[in-house]
């Protein structure tokens, strides 16, 4: 019988055609998860007018959005353990698509708030499952790169909805945005059924045996010579067979995990909160809608760039390079409520602090499936990210109430930012753990080759 790791086949491997395909598809699976998302923000101005509706109700709108995110994070995060990485993601997609069309029919705020929640439920679960799938499928040296690079969907999906509601919203209203998110979500989901491979890892963990993973890794590692002796495995530590919330804060992971969570909530404050509110405080600090609407689309084309940049110097220098993003963002967002500001400084100012908030957002969703195993990671990103999306119920909420007192712009703007000062400090934290982690692996692994008799 002849062994081969998978971990360790990955690992090290070339990026190839195989690659691609599970990176493009999850670009496409986050593009539509950015247009959903995005079609409430972006069409929020429209739904105030048209409902005759106070800021405060359109928080409570977005508070049941990202309270279905948290649920679905957790959910999802779940059935990715349980039945696998593209049965997660392919449920996600259709429980953000099917409500999203729904939501085209809504008459009021709390019917608005009930499709929220439901979209959110998707919206939330295939975040989890992409992000582990991307972890288990990219050389090692790309993990961080490959989830950030897979965000750079989100953000187009974040950015062509918001040309979607600049042009179209004037002519048909603010279901429209709805109407494009959901049709695109449902074509997703078919191409996602007969083309996103299983993630390698998680067949050889649950299902060794599966025809399915032979053909996978023939797939991934053509090369490979695959007989009927082949038996393929990923070493990992026995006590790690099945999913446990204790699993989350074993060994180093109890430093690691409240780190994430505390990381996830923070950034989220601000993060969410900016991105729920952006075209109505573009609106407020002097831009008319068409103007808002399209620098919303111009900041996500920004944060591609930023995301981008950021990515591979998260992956050459760990955790700590997400302060060059979280630092700017939060100056940009404290500036942006400066009473008398142009329309042209308002505009490079917005989409200077979304673009550096949106990639320190995805730095941290690269960051994160690091820090966990395989047959945990999908809780592991679940919780982490499901503790963003407690903070994400709680921020807009706050900030439609602030909103809605007529407190100053720019106060409103520095208590937005202020808990990137916290992120700053625990992304420094999380870097240093990483590479004491990465110490201790080198030793035990140098260990284990050492000739017998010789000192590891």
């Amino acid at each position: 019988m002849r062994d081969v790791d998978v971990g360790r086949l990955l690992e090290d491997r070339k990026l190839g055609a195989f690659h691609a395909l599970t990176l493009g598809l999850c670009v496409l699976i986050l593009f539509v998860d950015g247009l959903d998302f995005s079609a409430l923000n972006v069409g929020a101005p429209a739904i105030l007018r048209a409902f005759g509706a106070e800021r405060s109700e359109m928080g409570f709108v977005f508070s049941c959005g990202f309270f279905g995110i948290f649920a679905g994070s957790l959910l999802f995060g779940y059935l990715g353990d349980r039945y696998g990485r593209k049965t997660g993601a392919i449920i996600g997609v259709l429980a953000y698509s099917i409500p999203a069309l729904l939501t085209v029919f809504a008459t009021s705020m709390e019917q608005l708030a009930a499709f929220r929640f439901l979209s959110g439920l998707g919206m939330g679960g295939v975040v989890p499952n992409v992000i582990a799938l991307l972890n288990e499928t990219a050389p090692k040296k790309y993990c961080v790169t490959f989830v950030m690079v897979a965000y750079i969907g989100y953000s187009m999906g974040n950015a062509s909805i918001a040309q979607v509601a600049a042009w179209f919203i004037p002519t048909y209203g603010w279901s429209i945005v709805f109407l494009v998110a959901g049709v695109a979500g449902l074509a997703l989901s078919v191409a996602t059924y007969f083309l996103l491979p299983e993630s390698i890892p998680y067949l050889t963990v649950t299902k060794p045996d599966a025809p399915q993973l032979r053909a996978l890794v023939a797939r991934a590692a053509p090369e490979q010579r695959i007989g009927a002796d082949t038996r393929f495995v990923l070493h990992r530590p026995a006590s790690e067979m099945r999913f446990a919330l204790k699993l989350l804060f074993n060994d180093y992971r109890k430093f690691a995990t409240p780190l994430l969570w505390l990381a996830f909530f923070c950034e989220s404050m601000t993060y969410m909160t900016l991105a729920a509110w952006f075209s109505v405080l573009l609106e407020q600090a002097g831009l008319v809608p068409t103007q808002a609407a399209l620098a919303f689309s111009y900041a996500y084309v920004g944060a591609m760039v930023a995301i981008m940049g950021l990515a591979r110097l998260v992956d050459a220098f760990g955790p700590k390079a997400a302060v060059l993003s979280a630092a700017p963002a939060m100056m940009a967002l404290t500036y942006l409520g400066t009473p008398g500001l142009s329309a042209s400084v308002v505009t490079m100012v917005g989409i200077i602090a979304m673009a550096c908030s949106s990639a320190t957002h995805q730095a941290l969703n690269g960051i994160v499936g690091g820090f966990y195993p395989t047959i945990i990671r999908s809780n592991g990103v679940g919780y982490a990210s499901g503790m963003g999306r407690v903070a994400a119920i709680i921020g807009p909420g706050v900030a439609g109430y602030l909103l809605s007192a007529n407190l100053p712009l720019q106060d409103v703007l520095t208590i937005i930012a202020g808990p990137y000062l916290v992120v700053s400090v625990i992304c420094l934290a999380l870097d240093r753990l990483q590479r004491k982690i990465a110490a201790r692996v080198s030793a035990e692994t140098a260990a284990l080759i050492a000739p017998e008799g010789q000192p590891g």
